[in-house]
C-alpha cells in the first residue's frame, strides 16, 4: 500500500477547522433569522390590527355608532368592554353569545382570542394571564369623557363604566386618517398589562390614553407619548399607556389603516393623534 493512500481523510486540524466554520456561519446566521422571524411577527401583527379596526366600521355601520369604551350597547344588560363588542364582527359569534348568557362573570372572558394577540410579544409566558390581548382602545375616541376632554390635558379619574356615542365620521372632525384608535400594549406585564373584558379602572384594562404626553417615548416615565419597550418582566409598566413590542410604536388608525410611530413623535402630536375632534393639525414629524 502506498503512503498517500494511508493518509486519505481529515485531520484533526481540518476537523477544527471546518467545526469553526460552522460555528461562525451559525453565529453570522442567528441575527438574520431573528431578523425575518421579527419582520413576520410584524406583519401578523399589522394583519390582526387592521382587522380589529375594520371590525369597529362593521359595528359603526351596523349600530350607526362605534361601540363604548365600558358601557352598555343595543339592548345589552350589563356594561362590556369595546372589544367585547367586537367579537362578533370578528368571527367570534359563539364566544360573544356564550359572554352574554354569563353576563361575562365566567371564563368566558378568559378566552384566547388570536385575532387580539400579537405574536411578537412575549410578556404573557405560559399564558399566566387568560384573556390577555395586545391591541388596546384609545379612551379619546371611545369614551365620552375622552371625547369631551382637552387634547392636552388629562382625562378625569376612570370609573368602571365609561360610556361612549362616537360615530364615523360624525365625532371624527379632524380626520380618520389623523385619528388613532388601537396602538399595541403588552399582554402581561410587572403590574400591568390588557385583558380585553376588564374594566378601563383595572390594571389590565384594555385602553391607553388617558393622560396627555408631555415628553417623547420612554421606557418608564409615564408622561411620555408610549413606553418604548419597557420590559416585560418589569413592574414600570404603565397599565393605561401604549407600549412598543418593537422599536418602534404600531398603531391603527380610524381609517381602518395602519402604521408605525416614531420613538421621536412630539407630545404635542401624539396628543393630537388621540384627540379626533380637537382641529389640531399634526406635527411634520407625523
Amino acid at each position: 500500500m502506498s503512503r498517500s493512500s494511508r493518509r486519505s481523510g481529515f485531520s484533526l486540524v481540518d476537523l477544527l477547522v471546518i467545526v469553526t466554520l460552522l460555528l461562525l456561519t451559525a453565529t453570522l446566521l442567528v441575527p438574520a433569522v431573528q431578523a425575518v422571524q421579527l419582520a413576520g411577527h410584524k406583519q401578523a401583527s399589522i394583519n390582526n390590527l387592521k382587522q380589529v379596526c375594520l371590525a369597529i366600521h362593521q359595528v359603526n355601520d351596523a349600530h350607526r355608532r362605534l361601540p363604548p369604551a365600558c358601557d352598555k350597547f343595543s339592548r345589552w344588560e350589563f356594561a362590556a368592554t369595546v372589544h367585547v363588542h367586537l367579537l362578533p364582527f370578528i368571527e367570534q359569534e359563539n364566544l360573544f353569545k356564550a359572554y352574554l348568557v354569563a353576563m361575562g362573570k365566567d371564563e368566558t372572558r378568559e378566552a384566547a382570542v388570536q385575532v387580539f394577540i400579537a405574536p411578537d410579544d412575549n410578556s404573557n409566558p405560559n399564558d399566566k394571564v387568560k384573556g390577555v390581548q395586545n391591541y388596546a382602545a384609545n379612551l379619546r375616541v371611545f369614551s365620552d369623557e375622552g371625547l369631551r376632554t382637552e387634547h392636552n390635558k388629562d382625562m378625569a379619574e376612570l370609573k368602571a363604566v365609561e360610556a361612549g356615542s362616537a360615530s364615523i365620521p360624525r365625532t371624527f372632525t379632524d380626520g380618520t386618517s389623523n385619528t388613532i384608535v388601537f396602538a399595541t400594549k403588552y399582554a402581561a406585564a410587572g403590574d400591568g398589562g390588557s385583558c380585553w373584558a376588564a374594566e378601563p379602572n383595572s390594571k389590565f384594562a384594555a385602553f391607553f390614553g388617558q393622560n396627555a404626553a408631555k415628553k417623547t417615548a420612554h421606557a418608564s416615565d409615564e408622561a411620555a407619548t408610549f413606553q418604548l419597550q419597557p420590559g416585560a418582566k418589569e413592574a414600570r409598566v404603565t397599565p393605561l399607556m401604549a407600549q412598543s413590542l418593537q422599536k418602534a410604536l404600531l398603531v391603527g388608525l380610524a381609517d381602518a389603516s395602519v402604521r408605525t410611530v416614531s420613538p421621536d413623535v412630539s407630545a404635542a402630536t401624539w396628543n393630537a393623534a388621540l384627540q379626533p375632534n380637537d382641529g389640531q393639525v399634526l406635527g411634520a414629524d407625523w
